[in-house]
């Protein structure tokens, strides 16, 4: 036969987006020639992202991503001491940093996890050029002696962001029962205090 046809068909109930990889891996045509031509699929523009918006929005952004900001890592003295998170907007990034407890741990242990220390949410910030946000982490609130040592801190921008980042700590850190603070425009009010 001159002209041969190969066809793939999926099921109705498969997700858009698997229905558009099915149609690219699955729909060609052999020519005359002998070719294989492969038939349109729908554009990657038209299947949904399961990557948070970053999309601008009323407030001045979409959520950040930790992709969309650079942290760096201070020691402070106040309160027993602490290490003081900064965070900024890269170049060309407008987002909405929430005004929560920062998502950071020491380690893979969920006893390394950063805590609370305020009972309330801050109100969003808007990261771009200048703006900076901070939030502090005590290392260890809890009553005993001791803790696990880590040289690194693990932060992103919030829960359940797949990208995290490590960062290097000025000393190293006893941690027990670490705590921390929402993100803040002011550093004086980033300093984590146990309830």
């Amino acid at each position: 036969m001159p002209n041969s046809v190969r066809r793939c068909f999926a099921p109705l109930v498969l997700a858009p987006a698997i229905l558009a990889l099915a149609a690219t891996a699955c729909s060609s045509e052999t020519t005359d020639s002998g070719r294989e031509q492969s038939s349109p699929s729908p554009s990657a523009e038209t299947t949904p992202s399961m990557e948070p918006s970053t999309e601008p929005t009323d407030d001045g952004g979409g959520a950040c991503a930790t992709g969309d900001l650079s942290f760096t890592v201070s020691e402070e003295s106040q309160a027993g001491g602490y290490y003081l998170v900064t965070a900024s907007a890269k170049p060309g990034v407008t987002c909405a940093l929430e005004g929560a407890t920062i998502e950071a741990g020491f380690g893979s242990d969920l006893s390394g996890d950063v805590k609370p220390s305020e009972h309330a949410m801050g109100e969003p910030i808007t990261m771009t050029g200048s703006t900076k946000a901070y939030a502090g982490v005590n290392p260890h609130s809890g009553p005993q002696e001791g803790g696990v040592q880590f040289e690194e801190i693990i932060v992103s921008a919030h829960e359940g962001d797949m990208d995290p980042v490590s960062l290097k700590l000025p000393s190293t850190a006893e941690v027990d029962q670490p705590i921390g603070t929402n993100w803040h425009t002011d550093a004086t009010k980033a300093v984590p205090f146990s309830s």
